[in-house]
């Protein structure tokens, strides 16, 4: 497998010596599920197809459910059904059949700074990440069909088309997301004015998909059955994907650009909650940047270890999911936090400096496990490939090795990377506050979805498992829609809402 790159899962038998090898590709952007019956191990890469084996019993397996309502995933190696298991990015397993499979990682990233960084203006920088990005985009070119482009308006996806528009004699075809008139305020019109930008600026030929959120329940439990297990994370490639397989059958993105450079809260947290011991000594607010306005939320993070200050950023911490447990569920799940699994992540970590141990670590878990899934999951529901030129090798590589100042500095997220996006876009395009491949679910969940939600999560759905409580359930609910709930508290209810349209699909009879 280390000889192989790019995405793949790959199953090879030796009939001669009766073992067999399966194997996953570096990031982990194909999925690889495997269990054992008796002498005989079945593996697929769709949950669907092992639950057709004969035999298979659907149990439940609680601890992964209760790492999914903190993650919004089902954290590898674990799947949603016991005795079923995920072979981690990267790695590959043996198998001889009366034997324990041997599993062991052929590969691995470092994220320590390359040493000659120091010798490297930055201009320098900036021009080998744009020749290795080029190359990337070159390989991701080879096809023997017409490849399109996801082209949300940002820099990542933007990037992509227009090294791409540089190499192609022909027009690219280029795709974009937006929202209907009057089902948000969320945005999208800057994202959408861009991504138009780009296409007139470079020719492309442009199309554009419009959601709504009235179709927002049956959608959801479409998509579910293209993960077959819980997921609450991005869903909205979904939706775009459907679009563009409409027209081709492979597509470029920016998928890993965020996870690479440096962009999510976590992320932007990383470097002030580092600073603050130097801030109260110097009261200088650039070291808190871009948090410099929320000492108290960052004094209330602030924590020796750093995988204790990011399990407060759970969708629900091992707390609130206790509250929420029937007593003889909580219990059962007292020996498994989620916070101890997400310290095992930050284990025997390559990186020194305080942002790249956070992409490190999530690159471990998060970026697998839920953005390549999504990706994945969703794209192939249509039948249609993804591709991404930052998730080439060397890309990754290169970019894991820059030091945290390169990738956030004075709090402006993808440093590096925005410097390279001023060679082709202007300012005012580079520098504008991000609006993000997100479907505005928080409006749509505190309008007109209400309804859906407390019929979703009425004692008489949560009866059918019986592991919540249900009155602690319905008073978080009430709380939500009472009082005003924001992005944190719909993504609680969310996590719930999700479970349970997974349970019925798949554990009702």
């Amino acid at each position: 497998a280390e000889y192989i790159d790019g995405m793949f899962a790959v199953a090879i038998w030796d009939d001669v010596r009766k073992v067999g090898l399966l194997a996953r590709d570096r990031m982990g952007k194909k999925p690889l599920y495997y269990f054992l019956v008796g002498n005989a191990m079945y593996f697929s890469s769709e949950l669907k197809a092992l639950l057709r084996v004969p035999g298979f019993e659907r149990r439940l397996n609680l601890v992964a459910m209760h790492h999914y309502l903190s993650y919004k995933h089902v954290p590898h190696p674990l799947s949603i059904f016991e005795g079923v298991f995920m072979l981690p990015p990267a790695h590959c397993l043996v198998f001889t059949p009366g034997s324990e499979p041997q599993i062991r990682q052929y590969w691995s990233l470092s994220f320590s700074e390359h040493p000659e960084i120091e010798d490297w203006s930055e201009e320098e920088t900036v021009d080998r990440l744009l020749e290795l990005l080029q190359r990337g985009v070159e390989r991701r070119l080879m096809s023997d069909v017409p490849v399109g482009f996801f082209l949300s308006g940002g820099i990542d996806s933007s990037l992509s088309t227009v090294i791409a528009a540089e190499m192609s004699s022909a027009p690219l075809k280029t795709f974009t997301l937006t929202y209907a008139r009057g089902s948000t305020n969320f945005g999208k019109e800057e994202d959408r004015r861009w991504a138009r930008w780009v296409a007139k600026r470079y020719g492309t030929q442009h199309h554009e998909e419009v959601v709504e959120f009235g179709n927002f329940p049956d959608r959801i439990r479409e998509i579910l059955t293209a993960f077959d297990e819980p997921f609450a994370g991005v869903v909205s490639t979904y939706f775009l994907s459907g679009l563009i397989a409409k027209h081709v059958k492979v597509a470029v993105a920016g998928d890993g650009a965020d996870e690479l450079f440096g962009s999510y809260r976590s992320h932007r947290l990383a470097g002030p909650l580092a600073n603050l011991d130097e801030y109260e000594r110097t009261k200088d607010e650039s070291l808190l940047q871009p948090f410099d306005n929320e000492l108290t939320y960052l004094k209330e993070l602030k924590e020796i270890e750093d995988w204790r200050w990011r399990a407060k950023l759970f969708v629900l911490t091992d707390e609130e999911k206790a509250a929420l447990y029937r007593p003889d569920v909580a219990q059962a799940l007292v020996e498994h936090m989620t916070e101890n699994d997400l310290s095992k992540k930050f284990e025997n970590l390559t990186a020194q400096d305080p942002l790249n141990r956070i992409l490190e670590a999530e690159f471990k878990g998060m970026f697998p496990d839920q953005v390549l899934t999504f990706v994945d999951r969703l794209s192939m529901a249509h039948s249609l490939e993804v591709r991404s030129a930052y998730l080439d090798t060397d890309v990754v590589r290169f970019a894991a090795g820059l030091p945290g100042r390169l990738k956030i500095n004075g709090g402006e997220t993808k440093y590096i990377l925005k410097k390279v996006a001023e060679k082709y876009f202007p300012p005012e395009m580079v520098y504008r506050p991000k609006e993000g491949f997100l479907m505005p679910v928080t409006e749509w969940v505190l309008g007109e979805l209400e309804g859906y939600v407390r019929d979703t999560l009425s004692p008489r759905q949560l009866n059918r498992h019986g592991l919540f409580d249900n009155f602690s359930v319905g008073k978080m609910i009430d709380r939500l829609y009472e009082q005003g709930g924001n992005y944190n508290d719909v993504n609680k209810v969310m996590a719930l809402v999700v479970f349970q349209e997974w349970y019925d699909l798949y554990m009702t009879p």
